[in-house]
């Protein structure tokens, strides 16, 4: 790599020279293509008109002098012409440049702009230096810095105005100079450029150095909320951009002069009809424009490369179905094509094979060997092929037509240990572990693991893929809205994985906003929040003065459903106020509850009430009676059989709705393995199941309900004690028995349930009756309830062992019955009026009739 040196450093003289010794080469230029223009058509006048008379050519460009003297012209002006063209073309580019680099000399003529209007401002201000400050805001006259900051979502406007304020604190006087700090910055974007194989220093690494840097400028960047792995990634963005443009625009050229027949793509190689119908060709694709640039999987493209060119001729990748594990090799074609790769990938072409074709219309396994041998042989004979073969576990133990077994495993495994093809094979984790771990052929490749992209991975990667998105729906990504993305599909789609499941939400929201905004409109961050938001029914979006105003005053909220109960109330609205502000590990599970008390007194009536607020409705709610996991085995009904034959209750109930609250009735009668995977569960906030998928358990509430210590509770309240004391002595002692410390300890919060009072039994009757109320009103009737008939329910459906849980069943008896007979006979109609009265009694107020 070039040492970066500066021969001069520009002055606001040096520049204005610059710029019109420019200018003067472009008219002088101009003036002399004008001139070729005209003595060309004057000598070819001269000369038509001297041939029309009967001269000879020979004689028209050698001997006739009012002929000569033009074509002279023309060849001393295209001399000229081809001398500058010919300068430029062999001036070479950063890339080029070997021993030291001129840093001026590979400056974009956007950054010479911004350095000239760097100087202006401080000579305006009358500033001693030309600092980061008067960069920035020069930037802002470039169409790359407008491009970049609109791209960020801040306002240029605002921005030259922060920009302005900060000019007063600089000093001033004096003939400005660059300073020390905007040298370096250059310096570093010099660097930056040679870093990404750039040909020039551009604007954006310039933006970047100076984000990146201690200057006044960067606490000006910061109080914008633009960081610099921000501007990294915008500047990515616009280098793929500008690649792909080049790619479409070279590929409209190459289209121009396509042959109309199909050629042999390796003129020189043994011919391979059958694998050229069974493949793809991605070097002929990629040469051609037609893939997506690979970006932020370098590590693994070496790990590849490091691999094969060690003496292991094949490599599987392994890897969950959309992190990109097609894409890379892709990128490898890229490379290839480039000759930007080790010798022993040089000069070959990368074919990925179509399994569904290889074993399509074959009438016997025998055939499909038969077609795979084929298709090998001519990979040895060619000798310049290297071949992909995406799903590879689908050619082992697969049937064919579902009666004959096919195991063409074992063709390709020898193939492969006898180092005579080179592979690159993908497969999903699961996959790789039921067909391929322990065999010849899982033997024969070397295993490379393919994760998932980290934040600015994804983010580079989406930079890439939304241009045609863009120009499809006629619409633009905020880079905040890509950061958006990544992060909400990251976090609310646990069931697929990055990049794939962010290039399909920005799909969707691009398809969403086109449609609420019409064409040129820009997606922000808010419209992907909102779209996930309505996705999985969850409030994600930010906190609303109405919403807001509703989460301070959840106790109300919640205590129109739950009479009494103060603490538990308080105790969960908190910890929702807590996970809507994002106060909470994105870790763990939301919040995690242990309901402690006597039944019957509103465990159970709490958590459908927290299903509803928080997740949308009761039916958003997945319970399991703990009772029926107190034996080992249980285990499997919880996460699935070791076979696989039986999927696990819980783990595919959150698999198919992971936004949702997990009631856990009888804690305490669990297992101890079982107990023992909540622990992990309430930890880590996600299972592996069975079939080792693991399931992310981040987004459930969880609430286990316990009748342990019920009589305890009982009897220390009718000696008057706290509930805090309750509570202190249960954590200490009592619950001990039947939980261990840790566990508990994992429990956001240990809430204890007091026994009702008649006062609070009474107030239920009312909800339940207003219940009632409410269906008969969707009927057109009125149910009118008296106090004496409301206690006397209360008393009749209170049992003090039971709580509150017969209440319901009197109200039915009583009440429901008696209706249900009411409606059926005819009694009951449409706009009458129901009095319940003491002693059961219905009484019905008939209404009067219409006609």
């Amino acid at each position: 790599m070039p040492q970066i040196v500066w021969t001069i450093r520009p002055t606001y003289a040096s520049l204005v020279t610059r710029r019109l010794r420019m200018a003067w080469y472009r008219y002088v230029g101009g003036f002399i293509v004008l001139l070729s223009a005209i003595f060309v058509a004057v000598f070819l006048w001269r000369a038509i008109n001297f041939l029309n008379s009967g001269g000879a050519v020979y004689k028209a460009l050698f001997l006739e002098p009012s002929i000569k003297i033009w074509w002279w012209l023309f060849v001393l002006c295209a001399g000229y012409i081809f001398y500058r063209f010919n300068k430029d073309l062999s001036r070479p580019s950063l890339q080029q440049a070997t021993g030291t680099a001129t840093v001026e000399k590979y400056l974009s003529p956007e950054v010479w702009k911004m350095l000239e209007e760097a100087f202006r401002y401080a000579r305006k201000f009358n500033h001693a230096e030309v600092t980061e400050v008067h960069f920035l805001a020069a930037a802002l006259k470039t169409r790359t810095g407008q491009a970049i900051f609109s791209r960020l979502g801040v306002n240029p406007e605002k921005l030259f105005n922060t920009l302005s304020r900060a000019f007063s604190a600089l000093p001033t006087g004096g003939d400005a100079v660059l300073s020390l700090g905007v040298v370096a910055a250059l310096n570093q974007g010099a660097q930056l450029a040679l870093e990404r194989k750039s040909s020039s220093i551009e604007v954006g690494e310039i933006i970047l150095s100076i984000a990146r840097g201690q200057s006044l400028a960067t606490e000006v960047l910061a109080e914008l909320a633009v960081e610099p792995n921000m501007i990294a990634n915008i500047t990515i963005w616009f280098s793929v951009r500008q690649r792909l443009s080049r790619e479409i625009r070279r590929r409209a050229r190459k289209a121009a002069w396509r042959p109309r027949y199909a050629l042999d793509r390796a003129y020189l190689a043994v011919a391979t009809p059958l694998l050229d119908r069974m493949s793809r060709d991605f070097t002929y694709l990629a040469a051609h424009g037609y893939l997506k640039p690979c970006l932020g999987r370098d590590k693994e493209i070496s790990e590849i490369f490091r691999v094969i060119t060690g003496g292991q001729s094949s490599v599987v990748l392994v890897g969950e179905a959309g992190v990109g594990k097609t894409a890379i090799v892709e990128g490898i074609a890229q490379l290839m094509v480039a000759e930007d790769v080790p010798e022993l990938f040089k000069d070959k072409k990368l074919l990925s094979l179509s399994v569904p074709t290889l074993v399509g219309g074959a009438a016997s396994a025998e055939e499909v060997e038969q077609r795979l041998l084929q298709a090998m042989n001519e990979i040895v004979h060619a000798g310049n092929i290297v071949l992909y073969i995406e799903d590879v576990h689908n050619l082992v133990g697969q049937s064919t037509g579902g009666k004959e077994n096919l195991d063409v495993a074992e063709l390709i495994a020898n193939f492969i240990s006898d180092n005579k093809i080179i592979t690159i094979s993908s497969t999903s984790p699961r996959d790789f572990a039921a067909y391929l771990d322990g065999t010849s052929l899982g033997r024969a490749m070397q295993k490379v693991k393919i994760n998932e992209p980290d934040t600015d991975q994804a983010i580079q990667i989406l930079e890439a893929t939304v241009g045609l998105i863009e120009y499809k729906q006629k619409i633009y990504f905020s880079y905040g809205a890509l950061v958006e993305a990544v992060n909400l599909s990251r976090r609310y789609l646990p069931d697929q994985w990055l990049p794939e499941k962010a290039i399909r939400l920005c799909e969707e929201v691009a398809v969403y906003v086109q449609q609420k905004k019409g064409d040129q409109a820009v997606i922000e961050a808010a419209d992907v929040t909102q779209l996930v938001a309505g996705k999985v029914n969850v409030p994600i979006t930010q906190v609303s003065k109405s919403e807001g105003e509703r989460l301070l005053n959840l106790e109300k909220i919640l205590h129109q459903r739950i009479i009494g109960q103060d603490e538990a109330v308080s105790l969960v609205a908190a910890a929702l106020r807590r996970a809507r502000t994002e106060l909470r590990s994105a870790a763990r599970p939301i919040a995690t509850f242990l309901f402690l008390g006597p039944t019957g007194v509103g465990k159970t009536e709490l958590a459908k009430t927290v299903a509803a607020e928080y997740f949308g409705g009761e039916n958003k709610m997945i319970r399991l009676d703990m009772s029926e996991y107190q034996t080992p085995e249980s285990l499997y009904r919880l996460i699935g059989s070791p076979t696989g034959k039986a999927t696990g209750y819980l783990t595919e109930a959150v698999r198919q709705s992971p936004y949702a609250l997990i009631l856990l009735d009888e804690f305490e009668k669990s297992h101890s393995d079982i107990l023992n995977v909540f622990l992990q569960l309430f930890d880590d906030g996600r299972l592996t199941d069975a079939s080792g998928r693991t399931v992310d358990f981040t987004n459930t509430i969880i609430i286990a309900t316990s009748n342990a210590a019920g009589d305890i509770i009982q009897d220390s309240l009718q000696k008057k004690e706290s509930v805090e004391s309750i509570r202190r002595q249960l954590l200490t002692s009592d619950l001990k028995r039947y939980f261990k410390p840790e566990l508990i300890n994992r429990f956001d919060g240990v809430v204890v349930f007091t026994p009702l009072s008649m006062d609070e039994v009474v107030k239920i009757t009312k909800l339940l009756l207003n219940k009632v109320g409410q269906t008969l009103t969707a009927k057109g009737i009125t149910l009118r309830v008296t106090d004496a008939a409301v206690k006397e329910l209360a008393q009749e459906g209170f049992d003090p062992l039971y709580g509150a849980r017969p209440l319901q069943r009197a109200i039915q008896d009583k009440v429901d019955n008696a209706l249900a007979n009411y409606l059926l006979t005819g009694k009951l109609t449409r706009r009458d009026v129901v009095v319940l009265e003491p002693g059961g009694n219905i009484r019905i107020d008939k209404a009067r009739r219409l006609s």
